[in-house]
């Protein structure tokens, strides 16, 4: 699967034209000055417009992954299921294992540097082909540490799911409700 590597200003720039990522993007901004604000700061009233294409993700080590606990209503239809308490390396088939690396690789990048990340991806439909998706990841901190992000994608139209059924979890990989 195919992806553009982008991460600094001419990437910003690209997203910039895409009302919801701008949108997103000045609020994060305005939140902490460029700087990752705190999660707490976070008024979804604020960004009720965004909302159904956002996903709020954990952080972990050792090794690192991406845990979602939040996916917003058009990120779970457009992907055919929630993606709330699954992990990202889980998504991960033959045809989309290129995207969830660059996916992967942003979303470590925005947590070891605490700046946003701006990219795109291409990801496997059911029909065939691929959809093109734009995104945008902004750092959080719980505590003064950079530990989540709050992310938005945008796809090009889509009339069908993304993923042909829910990936299956394994046992071992499912993290207990808190």
């Amino acid at each position: 699967m195919e992806f553009k590597n982008s991460g600094g200003t001419a990437a910003q720039r690209e997203h910039a034209d895409i009302p919801r990522i701008r949108q997103l993007h000045a609020y994060w901004r305005s939140l902490a000055g460029g700087a990752a604000p705190e999660r707490a700061q976070i008024d979804p009233g604020a960004i009720k417009d965004v909302l159904p294409y956002i996903c709020i993700v954990e952080f972990e080590t050792s090794p690192f992954r991406v845990h979602y606990r939040l996916s917003g209503t058009k990120v779970d239809e457009i992907n055919g299921f929630s993606l709330v308490g699954k992990y990202l390396d889980q998504l991960a088939t033959e045809a989309s294992a290129g995207a969830v690396a660059h996916l992967q690789a942003s979303y470590q990048s925005c947590f070891e540097s605490g700046e946003p990340c701006f990219s795109d991806y291409f990801w496997p439909r059911r029909s065939g082909g691929a959809l093109e998706v734009k995104f945008a990841m902004f750092p959080l901190k719980v505590n003064g540490t950079v530990t989540q992000a709050i992310a938005i994608e945008e796809w090009e139209y889509s009339f069908e799911p993304i993923s042909e059924q829910a990936v299956p979890l394994a046992g071992d990989k499912v993290r207990p409700p808190e």
